[in-house]
C-alpha cells in the first residue's frame, strides 16, 4: 500500500470529512441540477447532471459525508431548478439524495453493516416494486400484469444474487478501492449500476402514482431505464474515477470509508 493510501484519516467535521468539504460538494451539486442530461421516459422531465454527482459524493466524502452533501444540494437544487423538481421536498429526497444512500450503502458492503443494509434495501425494493402503486394503493383502471412484474426484475434481483456472493461482499469494495486502474473502474461502475438500479423505483414509482401512469407506459418505462441507467454508470465511472485518482495524489487526510 502507497503511502498516501496510509496517510492520517481527516479528524474533523462528519464522517471525517471537513465540514467545508461536504458544504462546497453540495453546493456544487445543487448548481448541476441546472444541466439536464436526460429526459424522462414517459415525459415530464428531465434527469439532472446533479444526480451523476450525488453518486459520487459518498465515494469522496465517505457515506456520512456524501448523503450530508446530497441533502444540502438537494435543497439547493430544489430552488434553483424547480422544473427538475417538480414534486418539490420530495423530489428532494427521490432525485437529490437517494442516489447517495445506494452507492454509500454498495461501496461499503466489506463492512457488516453496509452488506445487510443492502441485502435489506434490494428485497424491500422488490417488494415495493411487487405493490405499489398497481396492487396498492392502485390506480382506477390499471392492473399490474406479468409483462410488468417481469420488467421489474433487472432492477433488483441480479444485485440481491451479488450480495449473497463474493463478488458482492468483499470483492467490488476491493476493486473500487484498489490501485489497478481497470478494477477501480469496473468496481466503481458495479457500484453507481447497482446504486441506480435500486434507486430506479423510489425515483419512478411515485411519479406513476401521483401521475396516474397507466400500466403500459410504466412497463415501457421500465424497459426504457434497463439500457439507460447502464450508461449513465459507465459516464459516471468515468468522471469519478479520475477524480479519486487526484484526492488519492492530492496528500489530503483520508477520509473514512471514502475509496481514496
Amino acid at each position: 500500500m502507497t503511502e498516501e493510501r496510509t496517510r492520517e484519516r481527516a479528524p474533523t467535521g462528519y464522517g471525517g470529512a471537513s465540514i467545508a468539504f461536504i458544504a462546497v460538494y453540495g453546493a456544487i451539486n445543487g448548481a448541476l441540477a441546472l444541466i439536464p442530461i436526460f429526459p424522462y421516459f414517459g415525459g415530464g422531465g428531465f434527469v439532472p447532471l446533479s444526480v451523476v454527482f450525488t453518486a459520487i459524493g459518498p465515494f469522496i466524502l465517505g457515506p456520512v459525508g456524501g448523503i450530508i452533501a446530497a441533502i444540502i444540494g438537494g435543497i439547493i437544487g430544489m430552488f434553483v431548478s424547480p422544473a427538475m423538481f417538480p414534486l418539490g421536498l420530495l423530489d428532494v429526497v427521490l432525485t437529490g439524495i437517494l442516489p447517495a444512500v445506494f452507492t454509500a450503502m454498495f461501496v461499503n458492503t466489506n463492512k457488516t453493516i453496509g452488506w445487510i443494509l443492502s441485502i435489506f434495501a434490494l428485497i424491500i425494493t422488490g417488494v415495493a416494486f411487487i405493490i405499489f402503486p398497481y396492487v396498492w394503493p392502485t390506480i382506477p383502471g390499471e392492473t399490474a400484469n406479468a409483462v410488468f412484474f417481469a420488467t421489474t426484475l433487472l432492477f433488483w434481483v441480479p444485485w440481491l444474487i451479488i450480495m449473497f456472493t463474493p463478488i458482492g461482499r468483499k470483492m467490488i469494495p476491493e476493486w473500487c478501492r484498489g490501485d489497478d486502474p481497470k478494477m477501480q473502474y469496473f468496481g466503481v461502475f458495479l457500484v453507481v449500476l447497482m446504486g441506480f438500479m435500486a434507486f430506479y423505483f423510489w425515483w419512478a414509482a411515485p411519479y406513476w402514482y401521483i401521475f396516474t401512469y397507466p400500466i403500459a407506459l410504466a412497463t415501457a418505462t421500465n424497459i426504457g431505464y434497463t439500457w439507460w441507467w447502464p450508461v449513465l454508470a459507465i459516464i459516471t465511472a468515468i468522471i469519478a474515477v479520475p477524480v479519486i485518482e487526484a484526492l488519492k495524489r492530492s496528500g489530503l487526510p483520508r477520509i473514512p470509508d471514502a475509496i481514496w
